[in-house]
């Protein structure tokens, strides 16, 4: 069975928090890592109030470095240095990340007890190994912004039930038979194509702060989740123009533009707080398989 991906939203929220909505913050854990989206204010509680070490982390992905999205910052690299941290935190983010971290790190002292890598990255892949990687596209907004896509790399898988059967003896030959090749043992013939399956890969793409620009739909595309901001109702799209955001309506022709299976919506801004039923609404108009995040949902995928 094929691992799943589990995203935990931390804060849906916008500029202003709100009762209901924390600053921005996504946790994407697979396997033995584990990618902060983001970190508003607040980010560390969040992680308190679901059980959830923040220690775990592994990667921080950085949109942009709008308070909203990055001032839990200092407090939560303080708490991970206290902490005894050992890891090495990478953190990729746009152009000028490591000028704002520098400046972030000098809030507080102690700043040297973790070893910590920032990455400057425009587009294209970011990171990848074995299982996954994670690519970026350029977004348009007032400060330098990037949205992201972590991909599940498609496998060739050898089938345990159906080799079981054939009984073979242990042998440096089953890893031909992963190849698909086919192979000899005891006089028998045993064909690997008949063995092996194919285990699709799997996409969640997350798209913040941004004016609709092409490659919005470039960075989900065929995606089997797209996060996608939604500050604004369609009837203020010349204020979220004017903002660099987008409307729900917007949000809803990129999930169908890019053929994503599931869209869900956050960043919602606070006018919002009662009656968010409205930009949801306004998405599933043009994308019926729409959701609209709450702080502390997961997802398994």
């Amino acid at each position: 069975m094929a691992e799943k991906i589990k995203l935990l939203f931390l804060g849906t929220g916008s500029a202003i928090p709100t009762k209901r909505r924390n600053h921005p913050a996504m946790l994407l854990s697979y396997k033995d890592s584990n990618i902060l989206i983001d970190c508003g204010e607040g980010t560390q509680r969040q992680f308190r109030y679901k059980g959830e070490n923040p220690c775990k982390i592994t990667n921080i992905l950085i949109t942009h470095w709008h308070g909203d999205h990055v001032l839990g910052l200092p407090g939560l690299l303080q708490t991970l240095m206290l902490n005894g941290y050992n890891k090495t935190l990478k953190i990729y983010g746009p152009r000028g990340s490591k000028k704002m971290l520098s400046l972030y790190l000098s809030l507080f002292v102690n700043q040297n007890k973790i070893n910590i890598e920032t990455h400057e990255i425009e587009e294209g892949k970011v990171f990848e190994n074995e299982d996954f990687l994670i690519e970026s596209e350029k977004m348009e907004h007032e400060t330098p912004a990037l949205a992201y896509s972590f991909i599940i790399k498609e496998k060739i898988r050898l089938d345990k039930d159906k080799l079981k059967k054939l009984k073979l003896p242990s042998s440096p030959l089953i890893g031909e038979l992963r190849k698909g090749k086919t192979i000899e043992i005891n006089g028998k013939k045993i064909d690997g194509k008949k063995l092996i399956y194919k285990e699709d890969g799997k996409k969640i793409s997350f798209i913040m702060d941004t004016v609709l620009n092409k490659n919005c739909d470039k960075i989900a595309k065929e995606a089997d989740l797209l996060v996608c901001e939604s500050t604004y109702s369609d009837e203020e799209e010349q204020l979220a123009k004017e903002h660099f955001h987008l409307t729900a309506g917007q949000a809803g022709r990129i999930a169908k533009n890019s053929e994503v299976k599931k869209l869900v919506l956050m960043h919602l801004s606070q006018k919002y707080e009662v009656n968010s039923k409205i930009i949801l609404q306004e998405a599933r108009k043009v994308f019926k398989n729409t959701e609209l995040a709450e702080d502390l949902m997961s997802f398994d995928i």
